[in-house]
């Protein structure tokens, strides 16, 4: 009877060890930002970020027009109050709009409340231009802690990552720029690219990123679209040598994140 009541013991000690460590994975994932999504499907988000300048973005547009081609674009509200017009054409292509916050700082070396200000500021901005609540945040310089995470999700926001940067910010050519995406593509990946001027190449390389990916039977949309096809994922694949979504030990979990 004693040797019983002991397994019961266990047993309801191990179910509970186990619901334990699900809920703190649960909150892990919380505050963790998203950096792809759970996918079979060949589709990867097309994604713009957004800061200075006013000569890049028209050529871009340009070309997503010219490739029936639409996008999501993370912009700063500093630079959406200069640019008004510019935001405009944007949302007149189709495209998703999304924000990259105020000022373009290191939001992990800030305190909760401003970070939240930071958010905040370029929301009050945005909202006037999307005429909707927007769901998307991209800190500034993709760097970020618990916090901002959390922080961000209590203002509605869902903190987004990538999983394939173009280095496009880089400036180091055509030909590497579109190498790096098509090498590093994966159903349901995030693709990072830019649109400010200090970028110069983006509107050369994004033809052929086009081209390319259609080409290996991908389909590029906005983030908002391929949300819609699979659950986030808050494991950071980049730099692991392995594409998720392909192989059937693909991460589903999620990780520790990697400032940057």
């Amino acid at each position: 009877m004693r040797r019983w009541w002991w397994g019961v013991m266990v047993l309801a000690l191990l179910i509970a060890g186990g619901l334990a460590r699900e809920r703190v994975l649960a909150a892990e994932a919380k505050a963790q930002p998203v950096y792809y999504i759970g996918t079979r499907e060949k589709v990867m988000a097309l994604t713009f970020d957004v800061s200075w300048g006013d000569k890049m973005l028209p050529r871009v547009l340009d070309v997503l027009k010219h490739y029936n081609q639409k996008a999501t674009f993370f912009i700063s509200g500093p630079w959406a109050k200069t640019h008004p017009a510019l935001v405009a054409a944007i949302l007149a292509g189709g495209n998703e709009l999304a924000s990259h916050g105020q000022q373009h700082v290191n939001l992990s070396d800030y305190g909760d409340s401003a970070i939240a200000n930071n958010i905040g500021s370029a929301d009050a901005i945005l909202r006037e231009y999307a005429h909707a609540p927007l769901r998307f945040f991209r800190p500034p310089n993709g760097d970020f802690n618990s916090h901002v995470v959390e922080v961000s999700k209590g203002l509605g926001y869902e903190t987004i990552i990538w999983s394939i940067d173009s280095r496009d910010w880089m400036n180091p050519g055509v030909h590497a720029i579109v190498s790096r995406v098509t090498q590093e593509a994966f159903p349901g990946a995030i693709i990072l690219l830019h649109a400010s001027d200090t970028c110069r190449q983006t509107d050369l390389a994004l033809p052929a990123i086009i081209r390319d990916v259609r080409a290996e039977g991908y389909r590029l949309v906005t983030l908002g679209e391929l949300w819609t096809m699979g659950p986030p994922r808050y494991d950071d694949p980049r730099g692991s040598g392995q594409k998720p979504n392909i192989s059937e030990n693909a991460a589903t979990s999620a990780g520790c994140p990697m400032p940057g």
